[in-house]
């Protein structure tokens, strides 16, 4: 039976009224968030942020500029190029009659000015060796499977891998910009608790790693790395602001916000609610950017090295999105204005979204026809090899129709 839509429809009226009649009361906070940002004082911020350490139950950014700062593009170069890399991949499959993965790399490097060109690249690449499998501890007998969210990370190790090869390939006498889809922070190794062996393998020694190799060739070229964030969810400015309003002393703070049921009246009236985009679609003007911020955390503070993660938020004139960008890019004001500039000529060629980003997704794109071909060229190339092709009765069960 398939989804019943007429009793769904009803709790999704409800859910609108419910939306509805919270509008006021959130527009309401969001008018008191940007007052407290417009007195925000960076010099009791970081006095307040430094005397309550980790107890705090949110995490809390470095504000590097006055939250209140806004920055316009610079002027947009005649000859650029842009090489954005994307992914995707179809997971290990314990129905399927082998252990295998599959990552699928796209990338776009377009060109723009008296040379212009566009490349588009589609680079399937299957896992399916044993010692491909698993990432392997090199000093003891340990093994870690890559699946999931192992599987997802080892995929955005081989985009930041493409990338440097790409940029590598590029025109070296023209500002070149090199882009990624989502975050160049790989928390979601850490946050599960994986062992540091994985971390290492997958964040030092991969990712970390080509964001090396492209600073080095920053060094003899205009060349830019960032990555962009469509509709971000975060929430640093707004955990800021939580901090700067919040009425408790700081050595109880962690007792009265990390409980259940604790009513945190002063910080939900200022920002309860509220991500940083509903801020900052109020404090910029279309084509404007933020000042900026560095992003506070143990896995970058155990694996990045110099590679400190920085970013702004940016309004496109369609969205508020978050630009991603390396701490040797931030440091440098001409590349941290050109990348601002480069992306937003972007997003104005993509209609709100990086038309590199784009292509490069329709490169790596892996749909619901091409996942089902995959598995029965798998079943038919070890059929063809006089191999056991069997396969479980469940995943049988969903290719027949019994009624």
């Amino acid at each position: 039976m398939s989804l019943d839509l007429i009793k769904t429809a009803s709790q999704i009226d409800s859910m609108a009224v419910n939306l509805k009649a919270h509008q006021n009361d959130r527009g309401q906070r969001i008018e008191n968030a940007i007052v407290n940002i417009r007195d925000f004082s960076l010099e009791c911020y970081k006095t307040k942020r430094d005397l309550i350490g980790n107890e705090y139950p949110y995490p809390l950014p470095i504000i590097i500029d006055p939250p209140i700062s806004n920055y316009s593009a610079s002027h947009l170069p005649n000859d650029y190029c842009l090489v954005a890399v994307d992914g995707s991949h179809i997971d290990t499959d314990r129905h399927l009659p082998t252990r295998c993965f599959l990552i699928n790399t796209g990338t776009a490097i377009f060109t723009y000015g008296s040379n212009s060109q566009a490349d588009l690249i589609n680079k399937p690449k299957l896992y399916v060796q044993d010692e491909e499998l698993v990432i392997k501890d090199p000093l003891t007998y340990r093994e870690q499977a890559i699946e999931g969210a192992i599987l997802g990370a080892k995929r955005a190790v081989e985009e930041a891998v493409e990338l440097t090869e790409a940029i590598a390939s590029t025109q070296s006498n023209i500002p070149t910009l090199g882009l990624l889809d989502g975050s160049l922070l790989m928390l979601g190794i850490t946050s599960h608790h994986y062992q540091d062996f994985v971390s290492r393998n997958l964040i030092e020694d991969g990712f970390v790693k080509e964001l090396s190799q492209m600073k080095e060739m920053s060094k003899n070229r205009s060349l830019m790395i960032a990555s962009y964030i469509s509709f971000p969810r975060s929430a640093d400015m707004v955990n800021a602001l939580r901090l700067m309003v919040c009425p408790y002393k700081n050595y109880d703070v962690y007792n009265h916000c990390s409980q259940a049921g604790s009513t945190k009246e002063n910080c939900d009236q200022c920002v309860g609610g509220l991500l940083d985009r509903d801020l900052y679609s109020k404090l910029l003007s279309p084509g404007q950017r933020s000042g900026l911020f560095s992003v506070s955390s143990t896995t970058v503070d155990k694996y990045y090295g110099d590679n400190e993660i920085n970013f702004f938020y940016l309004n496109t004139g369609n969205e508020i999105g978050r630009v991603e960008i390396p701490s040797w890019i931030a440091s440098d004001m001409e590349k941290l204005d050109l990348t601002h500039t480069l992306i937003l000529d972007q997003c104005n060629r993509g209609r709100g979204y990086p038309i590199g980003l784009m292509e490069a997704h329709e490169q790596a794109v892996i749909n619901g026809s091409d996942r089902r071909n995959f598995v029965e060229l798998v079943e038919n190339a070890l059929y063809d090899n006089g191999l056991p092709s069997f396969t479980s009765e469940k995943a049988l069960s969903k290719r027949l129709k019994w009624l």
